[in-house]
């Protein structure tokens, strides 16, 4: 078994973002390496986006991505399609698709983001 804390853990810029001006804020709860080494688990984190603030558009070749959101309003664009989110919204992008998450409101938006690996 395994604790983890969110408390525990610091916000950082998002591995993808200009450290100097980040789009997007993660706190990873759950790293690979602290995982079972035969799962499929990439990452388990917290996110947040600024007021306004869009994150830096990527994609991941293996690596499905998942966005439940619990805060604010916004929207997701993947491979050029967007759709507005809002709490309780849950995203699915699988590998390999472009995407991008806009905050659209006045307050932080809030997701959690889940990667699960292909192979």
């Amino acid at each position: 078994m395994k604790k983890v804390n969110q408390k525990d853990r610091n916000w950082e810029p998002g591995s993808h973002e200009d450290p100097k001006n980040p789009g997007v804020f993660k706190k990873v709860l759950i790293r690979r390496e602290e995982a079972n080494p035969k799962s499929k688990l990439m990452m388990f984190q917290l996110c947040k986006i600024p007021p306004k603030t869009t994150h830096v558009a990527h994609s991941h070749p293996t690596m499905d991505e998942i966005f439940y959101f619990t805060d604010g309003e916004g929207e997701i664009k993947v491979n050029g399609e967007v759709e507005k989110v809002q709490p309780g919204d849950c995203i699915i992008v699988p590998a390999g698709e472009n995407h991008q998450i806009r905050n659209l409101g006045k307050t932080e938006l809030k997701f959690i983001g889940l990667g699960v690996a292909l192979d």
